[in-house]
């Protein structure tokens, strides 16, 4: 309880990219200005991870060892590169937290490799901390909230619908930043989150031609982000193993008795705001948020979300408890 507020969370703060400490004052970043915004750059969270990992290293101000002398690291950079290898050449793209310290860090990857670099790495003996890995079971927690990525079964997955989203990914997001690190704590930190010109941003993917998806996202970047929920196969293949029977969470009908000739017809749907990511646990990727709705339900769950938008002059849900009574009201209205 001795503890000041800032001694508690100034790691956490600066970590997040948000405010670090000057001459013991709170001291907000470029990046938390535009989180703060209404109409800021960062509409949803991966608007705000893609540009983070390309500027997210070691040594990080945050913390005790910072030493300007050291190699530069970007570590995400390096990790993605090499889901990504491994995704560009037929195998499993997943990783271990124990395979990312045999495979990433014993080789001294950097994250300024280039992916020819990734498909060739092997691994190689490493000494694992138990303080390293508590704190690579953090990052990789924190950076599954990305939607292309799923901590599932103990392995960080790399998880695209898109084919053009890893072209897109590799070219504009994986290239580290690597400027000169500055001696300053407090003055790194606000370089590394300065924001100078206009932050890149992904494409608006087109993910179907379906009339009443396309309405749905209306060119709206909040909105992105629950389809790349709503279409992740990853997460669809989780919700199958948790979810044996294949019933409707609106409707009720067991798909597999209405059509019997079919495996698993449930689609599956974000409950949160529709610029949130999915939730994330101590444990990994949560479906505690994830509802399976046959295709006739989820798309109508869709058209009445559009016209509650419109009718309450809203891109998005304002809250969870918004988002979840919304959704109640549309089982409600079923007749």
């Amino acid at each position: 309880n001795h503890y000041t507020v800032l001694r508690n969370y100034k790691r956490v703060f600066e970590c997040s990219f948000l405010a670090t400490v000057v001459d013991e004052h709170l001291v907000v970043s470029d990046y938390c200005r535009e989180l703060a915004k209404d109409d800021g750059c960062f509409s949803n969270t991966d608007d705000f991870l893609l540009s983070y990992i390309s500027r997210f290293r070691f040594p990080f101000p945050a913390f005790d060892n910072y030493d300007v002398a050291q190699m530069q690291i970007y570590p995400f950079c390096a990790i993605i590169k090499y889901l990504i290898a491994l995704n560009n050449t037929d195998r499993q793209a997943c990783i271990s937290l124990d395979e990312i310290f045999h495979i990433i860090i014993a080789n001294n990857c950097t994250g300024f490799e280039d992916l020819e670099f990734y498909y060739r790495l092997m691994p190689k003996t490493y000494t694992i901390l138990e303080a390293e890995r508590r704190q690579l079971r953090e990052m990789v927690i924190f950076i599954s909230q990305l939607s292309i990525l799923k901590v599932y079964n103990g392995r960080l997955w790399l998880d695209i619908t898109n084919p053009s989203a890893l072209v897109e990914l590799v070219d504009k997001f994986l290239s580290p930043v690597g400027s000169v690190p500055k001696v300053s704590r407090s003055e790194e930190f606000l370089s590394i989150t300065r924001i100078v010109g206009s932050i890149v941003l992904p494409t608006i993917e087109v993910f179907s031609s379906d009339v009443a998806d396309i309405e749905f996202i209306e060119g709206k970047r909040k909105r992105v982000e629950h389809f790349r929920v709503d279409r992740s196969p990853l997460l669809r293949r989780y919700y199958i193993e948790h979810n044996h029977t294949p019933i409707c969470g609106m409707c009720k009908m067991d798909v597999s008795i209405k059509y019997p000739w079919t495996d698993y017809m449930l689609d599956i749907h974000h409950l949160l705001p529709l610029s949130s990511s999915i939730a994330i646990t101590t444990k990994g990727t949560s479906l505690s948020d994830i509802v399976g709705l046959c295709p006739t339900c989820h798309r109508s769950i869709h058209i009445y979300y559009i016209k509650w938008l419109k009718r309450n002059g809203q891109d998005d849900f304002l809250s969870h408890t918004e988002a979840m009574d919304v959704y109640l009201s549309a089982i409600k209205e079923i007749v």
